[in-house]
C-alpha cells in the first residue's frame, strides 16, 4: 500500500474524528428561546456593504443555523454556511478520491494530484473555519478575521492547484465547490465586519 492510498483510506477517519472532538456546526443559541424570525433590518445592515448582496441576503435569510435578530447572529451564520460548503466540498474531493483508489489503473495522475492537494487544503479549511466561529462565540474576536482569511487563502491555493491541473469533469465540479466556499468565507468576514464596526 502506497503513502497516498494510505493517506486517502484515513482522510475520511480523520475528519469523523475531528468533527466529533471538535463540532464544526454547534449553535450558541440553541439553548435560547427561538423566535424562528428573522429580522430585515438585521439582514439589510450586515448586507449593505457586500459587493454580493443577492448572496448576502440569501445565505441570512435562507438558513436554518440560526435566528438572525442581531448582527452576531448573522455573523455566526455566515460563517457557519462557509463551513456547511467546506464541508461539503471536503467530502466530494473525498468521495473521488477513494473511487480513483480503488481503480486498478489510475486514468489521469495530473487529476489525481490536483485533488490530492485540494483534499489537504480541505483538512485545513475545515479547521480553520470552526475556529473562526469558535472565536466569534468565546473570544478573542480579533481571531475571527485572521481565521476567515486564512481559509480564504487556503481555498485561494486549491484553486492554483486546480488551474494548473487538467480540467477532467470531476476538477471542474471541486472548481465550482471551491468557488462557492471562496464566496462565502468573503461574505462571512464582511458580514463579521459590519458586527464589529457596530460594538
Amino acid at each position: 500500500m502506497t503513502p497516498s492510498t494510505c493517506f486517502f483510506l484515513l482522510l475520511p477517519l480523520y475528519v469523523t474524528t475531528y468533527a466529533r472532538i471538535h463540532p464544526l456546526i454547534h449553535d450558541p443559541f440553541q439553548d435560547q428561546p427561538r423566535t424562528g424570525l428573522i429580522n430585515p433590518e438585521v439582514v439589510a445592515k450586515a448586507c449593505e456593504p457586500s459587493s454580493e448582496k443577492p448572496l448576502c441576503v440569501s445565505v441570512l435569510k435562507s438558513q436554518t443555523i440560526s435566528d438572525v435578530n442581531d448582527l452576531k447572529q448573522a455573523a455566526f451564520v455566515a460563517i457557519q454556511t462557509a463551513s456547511l460548503e467546506a464541508v461539503t466540498t471536503s467530502e466530494m474531493i473525498t468521495a473521488a478520491r477513494k473511487r480513483e483508489e480503488n481503480k486498478d489503473v489510475v486514468e489521469d495522475g495530473i487529476e489525481e494530484e490536483t485533488l490530492a492537494d485540494c483534499a489537504m487544503n480541505y483538512i485545513s479549511l475545515v479547521e480553520i473555519l470552526a475556529d473562526a466561529a469558535s472565536a466569534l462565540m468565546t473570544g478573542p474576536e480579533t481571531d475571527v478575521v485572521v481565521e476567515v482569511k486564512a481559509a480564504m487563502t487556503t481555498a485561494e491555493t486549491c484553486e492554483k492547484s486546480i488551474a494548473g491541473g487538467r480540467k477532467s469533469r470531476m476538477v471542474e465540479e471541486v472548481a465550482k465547490k471551491n468557488e462557492n466556499v471562496r464566496k462565502l468565507c468573503s461574505n462571512a468576514l464582511g458580514v463579521y465586519n459590519v458586527y464589529a464596526t457596530g460594538h
